[in-house]
């Protein structure tokens, strides 16, 4: 199972990295159809290979499908971002919520199927048809030109404003980037911390396995439940002030887990841990997104950064887990997540000077 976990994540991250690109030149809905087909593909051929007990073919078939769906993340949220723009109102936690839900019905069907005694391959088979039946209905309509840097429907004076590639490099070391990069980076640890650790830890503090194991769903529902109704909030505080509000949340809910030992509310700090940590992404890609030039590009920074704490952080939190005990580590994202709200400037409206000048 470690060893799956990794190379899905790094086949998500070579994803990430080879899609930019490519989603410029042909733009996000061509993108997204196929990493998203292929994925369903890839998806079926590793519960072939898992049937048949195949650990080498298995695990190129789960690189595959880490690659299919880091091309495919990066081509929605660059989609997102530009909906998100458009709108007057904040929509991208409720986008992001829509994810959180995705991943609770998968894991109800993948739970109904192993109590039902179906197999692998026919849970994957079923699901691969699905997920390429709405990819083809979902993604088809999509506007053609969407991610494009150039298409044809621009005039001389839109393509005299299309960002360079020097422009695109420059990305990497503009400050306010690599500022929000770096709060991404402490809400996706957060996150992967709940996700890899949080029952393990109860368990070694004494708790059931019920408990444990109940803490992770509370974890899982809150964060559903903040992204969905996160957009009203952040409408309302606006964005800096409630990435800050709800980074508090999540330090708060990472700390009266860490006091289990003294205070006996696990099931209350998994429930603020979650709803903390639900929009502290989507409001990140919303803050360096309100230049449509570069957001894409920016967007990939992001993600890059997300997914490469998500493969770092959980292995070196075990470590540390291992000397110190999992609660000590848990102080890892708790002081990561109060160092990057002194970036928090970062995520305030800017005002985006017209490239024509």
């Amino acid at each position: 199972m470690g060893l799956f976990t990794l190379a899905m994540a790094l086949g998500s991250l070579s994803g990430l990295l080879i899609s930019g690109p490519i989603i410029a030149r042909f733009g996000t809905r061509i993108v997204l159809i196929c990493a998203y087909s292929a994925g369903a593909v890839f998806l079926a051929a590793l519960g072939l290979f898992a049937e048949l007990g195949a650990l080498p073919l298995s695990t190129i078939a789960i690189v595959l499908v880490g690659l299919s769906g880091g091309s495919g993340g990066l081509a929605i949220n660059i989609e997102g971002a530009n909906v998100d723009r458009e709108s007057p109102k904040s929509l991208l936690p409720s986008l992001h919520g829509a994810f959180s839900l995705g991943s609770l019905l998968g894991g109800a069907i993948g739970t109904i199927s192993i109590v039902a005694g179906i197999s692998v391959l026919t849970n994957f088979l079923v699901m691969s048809v699905l997920v390429l039946i709405v990819t083809l209905v979902v993604c088809t309509p999509l506007p053609r030109t969407s991610g494009k840097h150039v298409h044809d429907d621009m005039n001389t004076e839109e393509i005299q404003t299309v960002a360079t590639a020097r422009d695109r490099r420059q990305v990497w070391r503009e400050p306010q980037t690599l500022m929000v990069a770096f709060i991404v980076i402490g809400f996706n640890l957060a996150e992967g911390t709940a996700s890899n650790w949080l029952p393990i830890a109860l368990v070694d503090a004494g708790l059931s396995a019920a408990i444990a194991t109940a803490s992770y769903t509370v974890f899982a529902g809150a964060m559903a439940v903040g992204r969905l109704s996160g957009g009203p909030i952040v409408d309302k505080l606006g964005r800096s002030k409630a990435l800050l509000a709800f980074a508090a949340i999540t330090a708060l809910g990472i700390l009266i887990v860490i006091l289990t030992g003294w205070i006996a509310l696990p099931l209350v700090g998994a429930a603020l841990w979650g709803l903390g940590n639900s929009i502290g992404f989507p409001l990140c890609v919303s803050a360096v997104s309100e230049d449509s030039r570069l957001a894409g590009t920016r967007v990939g920074v992001l993600v890059i950064a997300s997914n490469t704490s998500g493969i770092a952080g959980p292995p070196l939190l075990g470590f540390i887990g291992q000397i110190a005990g999992l609660f000590t580590a848990f102080l890892v994202p708790f002081f990561l997540l109060l160092s990057g709200m002194l970036f928090n400037k970062a995520t305030r409206p800017h005002t985006v000077v017209d490239a024509r000048r």
